[in-house]
């Protein structure tokens, strides 16, 4: 399954995806801001095909609509409940970076969970990471009280089954 918006697609991740992935993250704070607290630095390539690899987990690869090979994004939509899923390991190439390509990259990684029969998506982000946060908050994501298991992160939501803003 594909979907696209504007010039680029989702497209399953693949194993081989993985080292352009981790390459993007170059110190302890960038495994932090997309792996989490539990992840190792250096982030190695095998740790991001064992999360993607997890039950429940859907990940994705962000391309061009016209180099499918191309791996400009990662983002993986794990279910966490019959209709609830939260958004993981989002991230974005650095050359892509502060050039407002975050909308269509999350335009796209909301329609996949709601193909996939999400209904309300959640994520998580490190206090202080305000681009991501203004992302996020731009494309219709709510701060909600803190996550028990999480309280370290700042948690978003979006319902899924309300119109696109």
């Amino acid at each position: 399954m594909s979907h696209s918006v504007m010039h680029f697609t989702l497209r399953d991740f693949r194993p081989s995806d993985a080292d352009a992935v981790v390459s993007w993250l170059h110190g302890p704070d960038d495994v932090l801001a997309v792996a989490g607290t539990g992840a190792p630095w250096p982030y190695p390539a095998g740790a991001l095909v064992t999360a993607d690899a997890a039950p429940g987990c859907h990940a994705r690869v962000l391309t061009w609509q016209h180099d499918g090979d191309a791996v400009l994004g990662h983002v993986a939509v794990v279910r966490v409940a019959a209709d609830a899923g939260r958004l993981a390991r989002v991230v974005l190439a650095p050359h892509l970076r502060g050039q407002g390509l975050s909308g269509s990259f999350l335009a796209l990684a909301v329609e996949d969970a709601r193909a996939h029969g999400i209904r309300e998506l959640a994520l998580f982000v490190v206090p202080g990471n305000e681009p991501a946060l203004r992302s996020y908050a731009a494309a219709g994501f709510a701060r909600t009280a803190p996550d028990a298991d999480h309280p370290e992160y700042v948690r978003l939501v979006r319902r899924l089954d309300a119109p696109d803003r």
